[in-house]
């Protein structure tokens, strides 16, 4: 079986996440992708509460390909290396390949162990603004020679971000004056 990785805070989960779930869906031909809400992602500042951006998710995801999971969670894992390493435990006859936004690609150098993770499983990244492709090209650099990673820099992108819709949904609740 292929499974498709997709992790993240999902704090909120929104279009740009799906958009990349169902193009490395169609376009990598995986049996499923599997959204990992990670309790706490090591390189931000603490999210919200993990029940709720789990329930969240849930109630996000609606396609019969695809599963919403706590399994970070389960394994008492926030390292996406030992997050992978457990996942091979468990599941071995399963190839795994992590799928993720662009903005993952500028910073996937601080992951704990990411020269590892990269001989583990192969990586997707997808573009997405405002990483635009004169960006990508320095992030094509960085990772040179590394067999692993896979880059889908063509084709339709969403320019959305969680924090930009946090910070939406306060600019307008304090706009609003009913606080």
């Amino acid at each position: 079986m292929r499974v498709g990785l997709l992790g993240g805070s999902f704090n909120p989960p929104h279009k740009g996440h799906m958009h990349i779930a169902l193009t490395a869906l169609r376009q990598h031909k995986f049996h499923a992708i599997w959204w990992m809400v990670s309790p706490q992602n090591p390189l931000k500042s603490k999210s919200n509460n993990f029940t709720k951006r789990i329930a969240m998710t849930r109630r996000y995801v609606r396609h019969p390909k695809m599963v919403v999971t706590d399994i970070e969670n389960r394994f008492n894992t926030c390292y996406s290396y030992q997050t992978v390493l457990e996942l091979q435990k468990h599941f071995p006859r399963t190839r795994f390949t992590w799928i993720a936004g662009m903005d993952n690609a500028r910073i996937f150098h601080r992951w704990d162990h990411w020269p590892l993770l990269l001989r583990r499983i192969p990586f997707i990244f997808f573009n997405r603004p405002p990483n635009h492709m004169v960006m990508n090209a320095n992030i094509v650099r960085l990772y040179r020679g590394k067999k692993n990673v896979k880059w889908t820099l063509r084709g339709k992108t969403r320019n959305i971000s969680s924090t930009a819709l946090r910070q939406n949904k306060i600019a307008r609740f304090l706009k609003s004056g009913v606080y």
